[in-house]
């Protein structure tokens, strides 16, 4: 029993980490169990193959090469390639490309904890902690270097033929690397020259890079699905100070411009910056009242807000800007749900607010609630006058 415990805790401990980093939409349950199921049937036909071909090869270094690559990854791979496609790749669950990432994964560690139950109940406890540190994460990596073309194969359809076929690639490749150098062991053409320790040590080389790809790979697409199905679980608010001040104007100059030279002009959004965002005027603001804070997704500033008192019951929203990359990802409604939120608590009833009468933003405060009060003429001097609705939004 022990050997057979060693033999599946890599597998399984490897599964559980792939599906904790698919925390934004996570894979039906049964799939995953299939998916692993598959992947150690595949042992099998794999195993078929594999004795049938590797008597036509032999102890050169080129024979060496074609049993790693041609006979071993090929066939190993490939056998995990069919039960990805043809069984998770179909599926309506697989619905982003880290999917990929998550099956393959999944495949893999059926296949390698399958294979790991054999090796050790033949060769022992050794050669089992052995492969629980290496053979079983580097087929890991082979399953996420797989999955992660195969994920962007499925929502790529003029591409999906060669996106496919190039996870194969790399999967076979980084295989048959790792175990081109562990066959070479032994090898009597090749020990005379060069140590068993030092061919162990470039099939560890392939491993780790295999590795280090693969971590990159699910970092990338963790992040377009984190994007994807929760677009605002990185965004952070704090409060901002004095010494925030350089931040708030540049956030500033790196809006307006975009959001209001179509509407106001180049001059009149010039004007405006330097009245409203000199520091000597945020400066005042902070002192009199005027609260700012600093939305953060992870650690990029990328929008502010500042907002005050009205009159009892009643919080004015002077200012909610978000960069001209953050919007439609759900950051500007992230920002007033939480104010909302904080202001009730205070006691608020209302939230107040300006906007433009020709900003489109208008319709997006409507959605959020916020109807209009009244219209409002400010005069800002130097001919320039601020026309906006008054909207509010009951608490």
């Amino acid at each position: 029993m022990e050997l057979i415990a060693l033999a599946i805790a890599p597998g399984l401990a490897i599964c559980l980490f792939i599906v904790h980093r698919d925390v934004y939409n996570r894979e039906p349950k049964l799939n995953l169990f299939v998916s692993f199921g598959l992947g150690a049937i595949a042992v099998l036909p794999a195993a078929l193959i594999e004795l049938s071909l590797i008597g036509y090869t032999n102890q050169s270094i080129a024979g060496v090469a074609i049993a790693a690559f041609l006979v071993v990854a090929l066939t190993e791979e490939f056998v995990k390639f069919l039960a990805l496609r043809f069984y998770a790749y179909p599926k309506k669950s697989f619905d982003e490309p880290l999917d990929g990432i998550v099956y393959g994964v999944m495949t893999s560690m059926g296949f390698a904890t399958a294979e790991n139950i054999l090796y050790v109940q033949e060769y022992g406890m050794q050669t089992g902690i052995l492969r629980m540190f290496v053979s079983v994460p580097a087929h890991a990596s082979f399953g996420v270097l797989m999955g992660y073309f195969v994920g962007k194969a499925k929502f790529d359809t003029q591409r999906s033929k060669q996106l496919a076929a190039t996870g194969l690639f790399w999967a076979v490749l980084f295989h048959g690397i790792f175990d081109f150098f562990l066959f070479l062991q032994g090898n009597p053409n090749v020990s005379a020259y060069i140590s068993d320790l030092l061919l162990f040590a470039g099939a560890v080389a392939s491993f780790t890079i295999a590795v280090r790809l693969s971590l990159n790979h699910i970092k990338r697409h963790r992040l377009l699905s984190q994007q994807t199905f929760n677009p605002t679980g990185s965004l952070t608010i704090r409060k901002a100070w004095p010494g925030d001040i350089a931040l708030i104007r540049q956030l500033a100059w790196d809006i307006w411009p975009v959001t209001y030279e179509p509407i106001l002009g180049e001059q009149q959004v010039t004007y405006m910056l330097n009245l409203l965002y000199n520091e000597q005027t945020i400066r005042e603001q902070m002192e009199n009242h005027i609260e700012y804070i600093i939305v953060h997704d992870g650690p990029k500033a990328v929008g502010f807000a500042a907002f005050g008192v009205e009159e009892p019951g009643v919080y004015k929203l002077h200012k909610i800007y978000v960069l001209p990359s953050q919007q439609g990802k759900g950051t500007g409604r992230y920002i007033i749900n939480e104010l909302a939120a904080a202001m009730k608590k205070k006691g608020a009833r209302a939230l107040r607010l300006n906007v433009n009468r020709y900003n489109k933003a208008r319709l997006f405060y409507e959605k959020m609630g916020f109807s209009m009060i009244r219209e409002e003429d400010i005069d800002i001097g130097k001919g320039y006058f601020m026309n906006d609705y008054v909207m509010e939004k009951s608490l």
